[in-house]
């Protein structure tokens, strides 16, 4: 009766907290790819936060609805000459006006913007978008790909009777013809029955075709760049298939085309299957019942930390309720212990799972190898580090609400630190089973039996120790009997030891014997290397133009990586050195694609003078033949302008930097400098001078710079009257800019 009266007593609060709550979920839950689906972890996460910021904003309201000048203040004063005791009766409303008025705001303009911001902030802090991303780029250019043989023969039409037989290939050989059949299929498979409203081969029930419905609304202007960039894919390959000599633009064209239509298409797959499903191997299922080569693997994941956790908490909620010989305790502190004890466990579950994968991953081929007690003493240290601020953050926490003093609640923490004994053990135990039992090829339950024992009997021990470490006056809080409490203990302990071990170490095992099945495969099928681009980003505006990630900028020229691969690599760059004319200056450049930047980018290395090593972004204009190299930073600018390089041909030109010949004064400076594709042997770096092996050949390669890759114009020389020239003779020049 006394809990219903407090409960009573409290129930604007309750219901104020809980509308929030389902506030904070619903407004979190939207748009489709911001869904619980996306992941339960990175779902929650967020949301959490969200809700946190709501209740920060909802106690503000509270304190200036009671105390403040928007508050109840002129009613409350109104009504006081009425009624004195209006006034308190009317504050207890306070919460529940204060989260009305939260759900009322947001309806306003400003304030929906102001709500918009905060959950973008936690829609990106949860890393939401990333993960639709990643899966997005695995899909799109990673996973292998299977049409159902309904879908093979609607490609085979397709293919055959618009473009040309050779444009089909059903294989994994990486060839263009099988890249550009594997493109027409996802189309066909995903966005194509958007256009001619056939039924889709992968949604056998109601909730997935609503599903499919709600991504393809949400991501419409996706699926008509998907459409647009189709279309150039089927004009393109007719042009290349059936061509006898294709061109290398058209072939770069049609790569282009390829993976743009790949990765349209495979973000919004991304984003139907995070729709649909919540955990990793829900969406590993639907993949592979859409032909992906997306098999569920076992894995001990956040969701199997996260039952660990919920069992070890009912098992100790059990005991401590139905083992004979304890005390009743009060429904609050029994929970409190038993959460406290299931997140110290599942905090020494997650350190030995990743201690033992490193351990398997360093020794797998040189077995047997000496135990990682280095590493799982660290790892325990840290458990226990954990579990120490956990225990002491539950019990400050009410003590701080409630107003108490700190010096009771540091007396219950010594008292019961020694049980952070059985986390430490727990880390070393699991991890000691997972490194030697994970990588067997025994059967996933003789391995959990084994696991099960182990892990129990260590506990037990765990408890036993425990036990005697406590004192009577804790040990009578609980006990009838504290005498005979050392043994509870022990085998309340090694109980959950044993099922913890069981639980563990079969998934362990089972996920380390697909990954060693998986290696082996990849290890004897040959894979054609394929380039991997960015997937488009849904994130936060669907309604957006999303970059394609292949395709640089308009400043930066508006390239597209097919175009541009064959200048990335490594290559030696050299220049006469700006302090001594009879010096040349080399070292190595390496220019790659960025797929964060979606450009080309370079990085200086390997440079004598250290201290100016320079990186930055290449900018190649169309319809010219030479590309800048272009360093910005904190207003100071370096370029190298120079020739696009053409078989073996270096690239030729000029830098244009600055120079400190007077140490701390610095002078524009420019010098003919080459850059030169290294094949095999690294040539000679850093300051070379006459006499050096490569220094003949350096100082030719920039001789040749001048005129026809760069020139410096020179001063006019002064004329005299005399040597003027006629009037009629003199012409107006116009100087290019």
């Amino acid at each position: 009766m006394n809990i219903l009266r407090e409960i009573v007593t409290k129930s604007e609060w309750i219901i104020a907290v809980l509308a929030l709550s389902v506030v904070a979920w619903t407004r979190f839950n939207s748009p489709p790819t911001n869904r619980s689906g996306t992941t339960f972890a990175l779902f929650f996460f967020g949301v959490i936060f969200y809700y946190a910021l709501i209740v920060a904003l909802w106690l503000l309201v509270i304190i200036s609805l009671i105390q403040g000048s928007i508050g109840f203040d002129w009613i409350l004063k109104a009504l006081t000459t009425v009624n004195p005791e209006a006034q308190i009766e009317l504050a207890q409303y306070s919460p529940i006006v204060a989260a009305l008025v939260i759900v009322v705001a947001s309806q306003f303009r400003q304030v929906s913007r102001i709500d918009l911001a905060a959950r973008t902030f936690c829609f990106k802090l949860a890393a939401i978008p990333r993960e639709a991303d990643r899966l997005a780029v695995e899909l799109a250019q990673g996973a292998d790909f299977e049409p159902t043989e309904k879908l093979r023969r609607q490609v085979t039409k397709i293919v055959s009777e618009n473009i040309s037989p050779q444009a089909l290939n059903f294989s994994r050989d990486g060839t263009l013809s099988a890249r550009f059949t594997r493109a027409i299929a996802l189309y066909c498979l995903f966005v194509g029955p958007r256009n001619n409203g056939t039924a889709l081969e992968f949604a056998g029930n109601g909730y997935s075709r609503s599903a499919y419905a709600r991504i393809m609304q949400h991501g419409e202007e996706v699926a008509a760049r998907a459409d647009a960039r189709y279309e150039e894919l089927v004009h393109t390959g007719l042009a290349f298939f059936t061509s006898s000599q294709p061109t290398r633009e058209l072939r770069e064209a049609l790569n282009c085309n390829i993976m743009e239509v790949s990765n349209l298409t495979c973000s919004l797959v991304a984003r139907y299957v995070l729709f649909c499903e919540r955990t990793r191997n829900g969406r590993l299922q639907r993949l592979a019942g859409m032909g992906f080569d997306a098999r569920p693997t076992p894995t001990f994941g956040p969701d199997q930390w996260a039952t660990t956790i919920l069992l070890v908490i009912l098992l100790s909620v059990g005991m401590m309720v139905l083992m004979p010989g304890t005390r009743p305790i009060a429904a609050g502190k029994v929970l409190t212990i038993a959460i406290t004890f299931g997140v110290s466990i599942g905090f020494a579950v997650l350190g030995a799972i990743v201690v033992a994968q490193r351990f398997i991953a360093r020794y797998e081929r040189d077995r047997p190898a000496f135990p990682p007690i280095a590493e799982l003493i660290l790892a325990a240290l840290v458990v226990v580090g954990l579990s120490i601020a956990l225990r002491l953050g539950i019990l400050l926490v009410p003590a701080l609400i409630q107003g108490e003093g700190f010096q009771d609640v540091l007396n219950q923490f010594v008292e019961r630190l020694p049980g952070t004994i059985t986390p430490f053990v727990c880390t070393i135990s699991l991890g000691l089973l997972c490194s030697y039992l994970g990588p067997l090829d025994w059967s996933w339950y003789r391995v959990s039996v084994v696991g099960a024992l182990g892990n129990g009997l260590t506990l037990m021990g765990a408890g036993w120790l425990v036990g005697s470490l406590v004192g009577d006056t804790v040990l009578a809080q609980f006990y009838l009997h504290p005498e005979h409490a050392i043994r509870i203990i022990a085998l309340s302990t090694g109980l959950t030891g044993f099922m913890v071990g069981a639980m563990v170490l079969a998934v362990f095992n089972k996920s380390e014997r697909v990954r060693k099945d998986t290696a082996e495969r990849a290890a004897e099928v040959p894979h054609t290397d394929i380039p991997v681009h960015s997937a488009p980003s849904l994130a936060q505006d669907l309604e957006a133009p999303l970059p394609s990630g292949s395709e640089a900028a308009l400043d930066l020229g508006c390239y597209t990586r097919a175009s541009v691969e064959s200048l990335e690599g490594r290559y030696v760059c050299f220049r006469p050195a700006f302090s001594s004319a009879d010096v040349i200056n080399a070292y190595l450049m390496f220019v790659h694609w960025d797929d964060a930047e979606s450009c080309l980018t370079f990085e200086e290395r390997e440079r004598v003078d250290a201290g100016h090593t320079q990186k930055g972004r290449v900018y190649i204009p169309d319809g010219r033949p030479f590309m800048s190299f272009v360093t910005v930073e904190k207003g100071a600018m370096r370029l190298i302008m120079v020739s696009r390089p053409e078989g073996n041909e270096p690239a030729r030109g000029l830098v244009i930097t600055s120079s400190n010949p007077g140490g701390a004064h610095f002078t524009p400076a420019s010098a003919p400098i080459v850059l030169r594709r290294v094949v095999d042997q690294t040539p000679q770096l850093g300051y070379i001078g006459p006499g050096a092996p490569d220094y003949e050949a350096y100082r030719r390669e920039l001789e040749i710079v001048m005129p026809a890759f760069g020139f410096f114009a020179t001063v006019p020389r002064a004329v005299s009257v005399t040597e003027s020239p006629p009037l009629d003779r003199q012409r107006t020049f116009a100087c290019p800019a």
